[in-house]
C-alpha cells in the first residue's frame, strides 16, 4: 500500500510564559528569536530588518531541521520620493 503522509512542521522552540519564539539560523538575526503566533507553527517568517539604511525591510526565514534558516530578502525598502 503507498499513500503520502503530511507531516506537521516543527519548530525548536523557546518560552516565555505563554509567549513562544522561533530560533534563527544565519542572515543577520544569527542566533535571535522572533515572536511565533500562537497556534500552528509557521514555515516561513518575514522580521522586520533593522532601521538601517543598507537593510532590506523584510528578511525571510523558512523552517527546516527545527530552526528559521535565512532564506535572504524577502522585499526591498521602497526608495524614499
Amino acid at each position: 500500500m503507498t499513500g503520502t503522509m503530511q507531516h506537521e512542521p516543527w519548530a525548536q522552540l523557546l518560552t516565555l510564559g505563554d509567549a513562544r519564539f522561533g530560533i534563527l539560523a544565519g542572515g543577520p538575526f544569527d542566533g535571535r528569536c522572533y515572536p511565533l503566533p500562537e497556534g500552528h507553527v509557521p514555515r516561513e517568517l518575514d522580521v522586520p530588518g533593522l532601521a538601517e539604511p543598507e537593510q532590506p525591510s523584510t528578511i525571510r526565514y523558512v523552517l527546516r531541521d527545527g530552526l528559521y534558516r535565512y532564506a535572504g530578502v524577502a522585499r526591498q525598502a521602497a526608495p524614499a520620493a
